[in-house]
């Protein structure tokens, strides 16, 4: 396949459940949706409801899942090239985190958000780094740079 096709087949998948790309499942899948992609970004919406597995009841979700959210986000965008490519989503694993900053203490319920993720490097041994941030309503409430590991694909992408 192409660039242009990878990319094409790639944009397709937007509006997507993000269960469609990750092995994550209920109640640990965190994210709803895949809203926009590309080859190095994507983008994925989700919303605090009422039956989450981390809710502090009367106040939302910790700031520190927000860590979890992007790494997910991450693991939709390993997926979804992945799904273009024929293949299964990959086994990958957060290794650390830098620089995270949340102006929230708690994710509200019923607070809708988007996560963002944009590759900064990876490298054929499956090593990764992406810039990623939470935005509500178009305002960033959080940022910080993964560092990431997935087992290595045998593409040329």
């Amino acid at each position: 396949m192409n660039d242009q096709a990878f990319i094409d087949a790639l944009q397709q998948l937007a509006g997507s459940p993000a269960s469609r790309f990750v092995l994550h499942r209920e109640p640990m899948l965190f994210v709803d949706r895949l809203t926009a992609i590309g080859p190095e970004f994507a983008e994925c919406e989700w919303e605090v409801r009422e039956d989450f597995a981390l809710l502090v009841h009367g106040h939302g979700v910790p700031s520190y899942a927000g860590i979890e959210y992007m790494a997910q986000c991450v693991a939709v965008h390993s997926g979804a090239r992945a799904h273009v490519r024929g293949q299964e989503p990959p086994l990958g694993m957060l290794l650390g985190t830098r620089n995270y900053q949340c102006s929230v203490p708690y994710f509200e319920v019923g607070g809708k958000f988007r996560t963002v993720c944009q590759e900064l490097v990876r490298d054929s041994q499956g090593m990764g780094s992406f810039a990623c941030r939470i935005e509500a309503q178009d305002v960033v409430i959080a940022e910080a740079n993964l560092a990431v590991f997935e087992t290595p694909d045998d593409s040329d992408e």
